[in-house]
């Protein structure tokens, strides 16, 4: 596929002075151009009516703002100002020459001259924070990003870019989220690199004070968290919530919320409303994300399924962030938790009164793992026709993708199971189209077989990702197995928004299983006998999550 999976590599960080006995704090930079709407107002009582959104825009100031309380001295502004050139921009001081602003540099929506104290997560932020022109703002954060589920650490060598026989300087250190790639960064320099890809930040962190400064509005998209301004002057960043997704589950209907951070015990608040009926989430001190662009109008997140009419997300309370979940339903329904491994993912199963909640995580048995049969599977061959997905040197993703899903569909067929193909040549085959090919078919797993790539010709590894919380299990017992038959770097299990698995109705996953923008890597996947050991892991994993996790009969 044409994703960048690269880590970086180069010396190690020289931040002795933040990493040692001492924990330093950390000021985040948001670099979103639609953040922090001023106001947001409910017209109705339970999420039924939309949620005005106004915004105000602030002009581009022309130097370092003054503290906006005498904590802060002139020597941090002086620094602050040298550390990060730029912030003195159209109209500035005489004599200071700019550059055009790139596109990190637009206005942001709010007057950020406004921002007086820094809350992360429900905690205040002892020092005041800095102002970096109208660019950013920056603070020490770094003792409240626990709260959103965040911690700093040194930079892993492996993720600095560079050259590790390349003496360096510079001082690297990393954000480490709950899930994904660190965020990279540098003292003293406006870039981070996510999983090797270089992102410009509106202002640089620094070291002040004995602590790291952190850039707000630059890094808080990054984390997954959203920035939004108190009318009192409070800057509050808070977790958010990712997105919502309603899917067919054992004769029911089960929901998730993905978070940007880990939900603790009893955080989600559940009721319901009669006339027509509805079952809400609160999810307190959550901001409402979904690629929102930090809005706080109200949103369908889904159009319904069966009993569900629609599924609408908004605020009910300002600061701090509560976001409701609301499902508009057809006829009454109870929601059941359920516990899930990940903890930022959180699971509800619908049921009518009465009826017993079927379990997300089913108990595992101890049994070989056996035939198929009763089972129907699709395997999904990734890209095809003119889509030739990833291009090696020598091949085409497609072609690769289209051999090891014929494998694995003589594998699975051997062992019983009825297996189809949702392209069996060289063909095009809209994603939408397969998606409504496994639906339709009515299918109990689904399979898409995928080759990586990254503009990195060093990245290598296999990798596997699923979406919905019913997929996790089988997403672990096939990486488990691919990893062994690849015999390449174990880059682990990771939930993505893959249009495929995540419009799927049954377990979904999609394993990548080498690089083919690694030479070597593509050798191997030009070798049909490796392209045999990758179908064989993928169907003994598939084998495998049938004997542990399937209904009594299916894989005995």
């Amino acid at each position: 596929m044409n994703r960048n999976f690269s880590l970086l590599a180069a010396t190690p960080p020289k931040l002795s002075h933040c990493f040692g006995i001492r924990v330093c704090g950390i000021a985040i930079v948001a670099a979103l151009f639609n953040l922090l709407p001023a106001t947001a107002q409910m017209q109705s009582g339970t999420l039924g009516g939309p949620i005005a959104n106004s915004r105000t825009k602030s002009s581009i100031q022309a130097v370092l703002i003054d503290a906006t309380t005498p904590n802060n001295t002139g020597q941090d502004e002086r620094f602050a100002q040298q550390h990060n050139e730029g912030a003195s921009l159209s109209g500035a001081n005489p004599g200071v020459t700019t550059e055009p602003m790139s596109a990190t540099q637009n206005p942001l929506p709010v007057d950020i001259g406004k921002v007086r104290r820094l809350k992360v997560g429900g905690e205040n932020v002892d020092d005041t924070p800095l102002r970096v022109g109208n660019l950013d703002v920056l603070a020490p954060v770094v003792p409240n990003l626990p709260q959103l589920g965040i911690t700093v650490t040194r930079a892993a060598a492996a993720n600095i870019p560079g050259n590790l026989n390349t003496p360096t300087q510079e001082e690297y250190f990393q954000v480490n989220l709950p899930q994904g790639k660190p965020i990279v960064l540098v003292i003293g320099k406006a870039t981070a690199y996510v999983d090797g890809v270089e992102q410009q930040l509106r202002a640089a962190p620094l070291v002040m004070r004995d602590k790291i400064w952190l850039p707000v509005f630059s890094l808080a998209p990054l984390m997954g968290a959203a920035a939004r301004l108190d009318p009192d002057g409070t800057l509050h960043i808070n977790p958010t919530i990712q997105s919502v997704e309603l899917f067919p589950f054992k004769n029911t209907l089960a929901v998730t919320v993905k978070t940007s951070a880990p939900l603790p015990p009893g955080k989600v608040l559940m009721g319901t409303l009669g006339n027509p009926p509805k079952l809400y989430l609160d999810f307190p001190g959550y901001s409402m994300g979904l690629d929102a662009a930090n809005s706080t109008v109200e949103r369908v997140v889904n159009n319904g399924l069966n009993d569900v009419q629609r599924i609408r997300v908004g605020l009910v309370k300002k600061f701090p962030d509560t976001t409701r979940i609301v499902l508009d339903l057809r006829t009454s329904l109870s929601g059941v938790m359920q516990p899930l491994p990940d903890k930022t993912l959180f699971a509800l199963v619908l049921v009518a009164s009465g009826q017993r909640a079927p379990s997300m995580i089913a108990p595992v048995m101890s049994a070989p793992s056996g035939s198929l049969r009763g089972l129907t599977i699709v395997v999904d061959a990734g890209h095809g026709g003119h889509d030739t997905g990833a291009r090696g040197k020598n091949s085409h993703e497609k072609s690769h993708c289209l051999d090891i899903a014929r494998r694995v569909r003589d594998h699975l067929d051997a062992r019983g199971a009825t297996v189809l193909m949702t392209r069996d040549g060289d063909y095009f085959v809209s994603l939408q189209g397969r998606t409504d090919f496994a639906n339709s078919r009515k299918a109990d797993l689904f399979v898409s077989v995928h080759i990586n790539s990254s503009v990195r010709k060093t990245s290598t590894g296999t990798q596997t990702f699923f979406w919905t919380a019913q997929s996790l299990a089988l997403a672990r017992e096939v990486h488990k197995e691919l990893v062994k038959a690849t015999g390449l770097p174990n880059r682990k299990i990771s939930q993505a928004r893959f249009f495929v698995i995540r419009k799927t109705w049954m377990p979904s996953i999609l394993t990548e299983s080498a690089f083919i923008s690694n030479p070597n890597e593509e050798k191997l996947a030009m070798d049909p006998n490796w392209r045999e050991r990758v179908a064989r892991g993928i169907a003994q994993g598939i084998a495998n999550y049938a004997t542990l996790y399937l209904r009594p009969g299916v894989a005995s």
